[in-house]
């Protein structure tokens, strides 16, 4: 098995980049994802302001691009996530978190960092909780259209998404710009709430994907995510109403192409079933994402 490691680490999506390897359709590969903060804080004595800028500048490490044979600019290609395992500790840092301060500056009021052992799959919290790991990958990406991006971005390319469902069991459909697709992995956490409003464990993993080539569907614009239950569109914009709108809009599209269903009675029944929910606004554009269950949409199968 092809495996891709983590010193091919890039801080951005971009054409420039030679690819690190070929992977043929349905080939399962892995890939090294590098933990989120580059190994700057094994323990919290090590948070420092010196230290902690030194890692918001190796932040957002991502592993590739790796190309997908056959894969073609103007079609996509499905990304099945096969298993995430973690193999280190989890890493945060944290404020504060005043009551005086505003939540939309609690982000970047950082004083001090964490260690959260990670053992038998279970995250310990403290000597009360431990916590069910639920590994999800942060950043998944095809190369963009244009030049190159910080990989702390996300667009129609992917990216950033910080989607807690892009896990073990799910598949991502993505958009392709450029021959070969050219796929970046990075950002892994080792279980996170929606939102993150506040930084959950980051940490370093192995991801174990398989990728196809595929025809794009004439309506999707935007990222999608499959599991065995559930359908799901991804869109990133501000102000977040609008990603959350178009996120609907996306799944929309979807049923209407793939399910025999009338698009005003598909969006009626959409609004019955389907939950918009918020991946992230911790980055420079809010992700939102719509969710909609396959049992209700299995008697509409064409």
């Amino acid at each position: 098995m092809q495996r891709f490691p983590e010193r091919d680490a890039k801080y951005e999506y971009s054409p420039e980049h030679a690819s690190i390897g070929t992977v043929q359709p349905g080939e399962v590969f892995e890939v090294e994802s590098v933990e989120g903060y580059s190994g700057y804080f094994r323990s919290p004595s090590d948070f420092t302001p010196e230290s902690y800028a030194a890692a918001e500048a190796h932040k957002w490490a991502v592993t590739g691009p790796i190309t997908v044979a056959g894969a073609e600019a103007g079609g996509a290609v499905a990304v099945q996530i096969h298993d995430v395992e973690v193999v280190t500790p989890g890493v945060v840092t944290y404020g504060g978190y005043s009551r005086d301060v505003d939540p939309f500056d609690w982000w970047d009021d950082e004083t001090g960092a964490d260690v959260y052992p990670v053992e038998n799959g279970f995250v310990r919290f403290d000597e009360r909780t431990s916590l069910p790991t639920r590994p999800l990958i942060g950043c998944l990406a095809a190369m963009p259209a244009g030049g190159g991006v910080h990989a702390k971005l996300q667009g129609r390319y992917g990216g950033n998404l910080d989607c807690r469902e892009l896990r073990a069991g799910a598949t991502m459909v993505l958009p392709v710009a450029q021959d070969g697709a050219g796929l970046y992995f990075g950002d892994c956490k080792a279980l996170m709430g929606d939102s993150e409003i506040v930084g959950p464990p980051e940490v370093g993993a192995v991801v174990t994907a398989s990728a196809t080539p595929l025809p794009r569907p004439a309506s999707m614009e935007w990222p999608r995510i499959e599991t065995a239950s559930e359908l799901i569109t991804l869109v990133s914009g501000k102000p977040l109403e609008w990603s959350a709108r178009q996120a609907f809009r996306e799944l929309l599209n979807w049923v209407t192409d793939d399910f025999d269903l009338p698009r005003p009675r598909a969006a009626l029944l959409l609004a019955m079933v389907a939950d918009a929910r918020i991946a992230q606004i911790s980055n420079t554009d809010y992700t939102a994402y719509c969710v909609a269950p396959r049992d209700v949409l299995a008697p509409y199968a064409r």
